[in-house]
């Protein structure tokens, strides 16, 4: 009787235990989150963002965010160059500088996001970003080589 009852309690602790460790360890598949600044949206559509134009992107990686279970943004880490509008672009062999700052590009709107996910799916790497929008560094916002695309 006591050793069904020492086997009883053992497996009680043994369960509990596996209960409280699985749900933070094995079992549980958490989504990627971050929180961006509530007014990044508001300040694009208001110009209080200032912008870089024409830039040539080659994506080194992405990573998508999700909020309430759907997409909220994608990032997408990658190194930029100029281009010029009526001038060749180098999709094969391009110049990049070896000083190239590497960027987070923030890709808002759950619709855009989506379309941008599914190219990098798909095996595309560069993009031409027309207006690559940014907080000057005097605004509380700011973060250096963080940079916001919106449609």
């Amino acid at each position: 009787m006591k050793n069904n009852l020492k086997s009883l309690f053992t497996l009680c602790i043994f369960l509990l235990s596996f209960n409280i460790f699985a749900d933070s360890i094995v079992f549980t598949k958490k989504a990627p989150f971050e929180e961006l600044p509530e007014t990044v949206e508001w300040d694009i559509r208001n110009r209080t963002m200032e912008y870089i134009s024409n830039q040539q992107c080659f994506i080194s990686t992405y990573r998508a965010f999700y909020k309430n279970s759907s997409l909220d943004h994608v990032n997408l880490y990658a190194t930029c160059i100029d281009t010029h509008p009526g001038h060749k672009i180098e999709w094969d062999n391009p110049k990049i500088p070896a000083n190239a700052e590497k960027k987070t590009i923030h890709v808002l709107g759950s619709n855009f996001s989506q379309r941008i996910l599914n190219d990098m799916k798909r095996g595309k790497n560069a993009f031409i970003i027309k207006r690559l929008y940014y907080y000057p560094p005097s605004h509380r916002n700011y973060r250096s080589s963080q940079y916001y695309y919106s449609e």
